[in-house]
């Protein structure tokens, strides 16, 4: 849609999406969960994306984006942002609720802030 070729929004104003605004990732990663959510049961069902349906799973999505930016940003992970929310997004055994799949643990902040060192210290030594 925004990146789908060169004529697209996100090339020919990719300074606007670069880096790509917190608030923007929030809405994506809502929309992805309401259509996760619509295949819940194996079969497509229409849930109306509304403000009173995932505000606040959008307000969930954007206050973990914003802590992982603030707590993060010494080490200048934001960039690497989208790699990390894929994998988080990962399938997952049991279906989760609106609130518990919209949030971004301090333990997998931490964990990534981790990874970051590591990989650093180990480019060092390179």
């Amino acid at each position: 849609m925004w990146f789908a070729n060169r004529n697209d929004e996100g090339i020919v104003y990719n300074k606007f999406f670069n880096p790509m605004p917190i608030k923007l990732i929030a809405l994506m990663l809502t929309t992805i969960e309401c259509c996760i959510d619509e295949w819940i049961q194996g079969v497509k069902e229409d849930i109306r994306f509304t403000a009173i349906t995932y505000g606040s799973v959008y307000n969930n999505h954007l206050n973990s984006l914003q802590r992982f930016d603030e707590r993060t940003a010494p080490y200048k992970l934001f960039k690497g942002f989208v790699t990390i929310c894929m994998m988080w997004l990962g399938v997952v055994d049991t279906p989760t609720t609106f609130s518990d799949a919209s949030r971004i643990s301090d333990e997998a902040i931490e964990d990534a802030i981790r990874e970051h060192q590591l990989q650093e210290e180990s480019g060092r030594r390179g």
